[in-house]
């Protein structure tokens, strides 16, 4: 079977494309290379002087044009782009190149195997253009976004630092907090109450005096005694409400029980309770979790417009859930995330410092529900029964 093409013909073939190449190439504002496998420049285009410097005669003479022209750090990893196999792709390259007069500039280089039409690998058309302006302005964004990058991360840092600062003061002030309210609660009770107790006790023996003698004043003293009673009692519920004295003597269940029944009691709400699981709590916990409920009850009663409230508190597998839920109108998103809602805040707040935390929903049919998760292993200990 005779070849579909002579050898004259080939050649003639191939002197006819390299003079269309070299038509088009002359013309070119980038620098266009006809390689050839043996690694000599067959062709260089009249650009190469504007680019490196260098006559395009002289580069197709320097068998070493490239090693001479192209930086030492970039050299070695275009010669293996270069030296790779010939089936294989040579992806686009940038890379720097130093200049005649000793000045660099940035070339992206694309590459393109040429082959004679019997598929015979004849070399390789390098086109390069000169990208200096936009590798430096990549460079330039670069070192921007790195900046940028760290400057963030040092204000986050701070950012933390000043919350960790936060949260400690935030800690340090709630423990504050509940030592004056438990200092004052027992010096309203030990010595504001044993004092009204006394007047109490004087103002009776006193009437019964003036009751024996038949003394026209009676009915002041009456009056009088029936008003300390009630300013002693006034007394008693304040020294309860700064620090529920069952919460140091009886434990956190006793008292969240005394809570909810009072807390029943004066709004008139229907409470129902689910307490189940929790033999005692640590002073901390058992008084963050308290003051939770107290929060939770308070916002349903003036707030939501419920008539029933369901608390339960049951401890299991190592956490503590308590959830409070009532049938009120629901709370809104905007009223969750609000930074005016104090009370919200201060619920949040106290649960995290204890490693917990706090969710809360609007209920499907109407109403809002509390629901707080702590931990009770670790420094919060384990109360599960």
């Amino acid at each position: 079977m005779k070849p579909r093409f002579s050898i004259p013909r080939l050649r003639s073939r191939q002197r006819a494309l390299l003079r269309m190449y070299r038509t088009v190439a002359d013309f070119t504002y980038d620098l266009e290379i006809w390689m050839e496998p043996c690694g000599s420049l067959r062709y260089v285009s009249p650009s190469c002087l504007r680019m490196t410097g260098y006559a395009a005669d002289d580069a197709r003479w320097d068998s070493d044009f490239f090693a001479r022209i192209i930086a030492p750090e970039d050299f070695p990893r275009w010669r293996r782009a270069m030296d790779s196999g010939h089936g294989d792709d040579i992806p686009a390259m940038d890379l720097r190149i130093r200049r005649l007069d000793g000045s660099q500039i940035w070339l992206s280089q694309e590459t393109t195997r040429v082959f004679d039409p019997r598929g015979r690998f004849q070399g390789w058309r390098l086109s390069l253009r000169d990208v200096t302006e936009r590798v430096q302005t990549r460079m330039w964004l670069d070192q921007a976004r790195q900046n940028l990058e760290e400057r963030v991360r040092e204000r986050t840092a701070e950012l933390e630092l000043s919350r960790e600062r936060y949260r400690a003061l935030s800690g340090y002030l709630q423990d504050r907090i509940e030592k004056e309210r438990t200092h004052i609660s027992r010096e309203i009770h030990d010595v504001l109450g044993q004092d009204m107790t006394a007047m109490n006790m004087g103002l009776h023996r006193l009437e019964r005096s003036f009751q024996e003698a038949g003394d026209s004043r009676l009915a002041q003293v009456v009056e009088l005694r029936l008003l300390v009673a009630g300013t002693l009692e006034t007394v008693r519920r304040i020294s309860r409400e700064l620090r529920p004295p069952m919460l140091d003597e009886l434990g956190f269940v006793e008292a969240v029980v005394w809570q909810i029944r009072t807390f029943a009691q004066a709004s008139g709400l229907r409470v129902d309770q689910q307490i189940t699981g929790i033999s005692d709590l640590p002073a901390g916990l058992a008084t963050s979790m308290y003051r939770v409920l107290q929060e939770c009850l308070t916002n349903a009663a003036r707030h939501s417009g419920c008539s029933r409230v369901h608390v339960a508190v049951h401890a299991t597998e190592g956490e503590l859930v308590m959830r409070v839920a009532d049938n009120g109108r629901g709370i809104t998103p905007s009223q969750v995330e609000s930074s005016s809602s104090l009370g919200l805040l201060g619920m949040r707040e106290r649960v995290r410092l204890v490693g917990g935390t706090l969710k809360l929903v609007r209920l499907p049919k109407g109403g809002t529900e509390v629901v707080v998760r702590v931990p009770l292993t670790g420094e919060n200990g384990s109360c599960a029964s």
